[in-house]
């Protein structure tokens, strides 16, 4: 028996669906109308998802749209905050994923990054040092934080992502498909963006990690510096903490 997760179908409270349907865990497959990510044998709670659906077959829309890592911290957001996967998916996916699939980017593009001064980055990059292979994801508490330690000129680099919760889906969209593929180096973001399906991801930054905006009071409640350090450690990837 394997568990699917219904972007448009609720199963009771939930999304969760069980089938006999055999899929890869991670792999997107559309049934009819309706799109499904698959979980595979094992999900948190599993006793209380009882529902059953009958995939009799279905196409394969995206192979891995989530990795491994990605899957495993969305299984433990579920399991550590008693949340359930409607409200934990849309943090990795958005409930329209049929348009993420139109936004789908086919040539991959490496940018490389260039050694930074740090009157050049902004003030946060006098204090810290970017992975200079893979992808270095920086954390802030706040939107003015991270205008005011960052200057536009680095933001507006080809290998850099500024990701907001006041971005568009569309840019969101894009965005997730940049960091995906690596073509993204650096991603900056505020503790809602956290969330990406990384291609490398060697380094995490997290700016003022007691300030209160890192506290999320919605379902899923959570701690943003509790999330960065098991994302640190399902990467296997340093952990730099700038508490100034």
């Amino acid at each position: 028996m394997n568990y699917f997760y219904g972007f448009k179908k609720y199963a009771w409270i939930d999304k969760i669906w069980k089938s006999e349907f055999k899929a890869k865990d991670w792999d997107l497959i559309q049934f009819w109308e309706d799109f499904y990510l698959s979980l595979w044998k094992e999900v948190s709670f599993f006793e209380q998802y009882k529902y059953s659906i009958k995939i009799e077959k279905s196409d394969i829309v995206e192979k891995k749209i989530l990795n491994k890592q990605a899957l495993e911290l969305l299984h433990r957001m579920v399991y550590q905050r008693y949340s359930t996967y409607k409200n934990v998916v849309k943090l990795f996916l958005p409930e329209e994923v049929e348009k993420l699939i139109d936004k789908k980017i086919t040539k991959k593009t490496k940018f490389p990054i260039p050694l930074i001064k740090g009157d050049e980055g902004g003030s946060i990059l006098k204090q810290t040092h970017l992975s200079q292979e893979g992808q270095t994801l920086i954390v802030f508490p706040d939107l003015r934080t991270l205008m005011n330690l960052t200057t536009e000129e680095f933001r507006n680099q080809k290998w850099v992502d500024t990701l907001l919760s006041t971005n568009t889906q569309s840019q969101k969209d894009k965005s997730w498909r940049n960091i995906k593929n690596g073509n993204t180096s650096i991603i900056l973001a505020t503790h809602s963006e956290i969330f990406q399906n990384y291609k490398d991801l060697k380094k995490i930054i997290i700016i003022r990690p007691h300030k209160r905006y890192y506290s999320n009071q919605k379902d899923p409640r959570y701690k943003t510096l509790d999330v960065v350090k098991k994302l640190s450690e399902i990467r296997d990837c340093d952990l730099e903490i700038i508490d100034t």
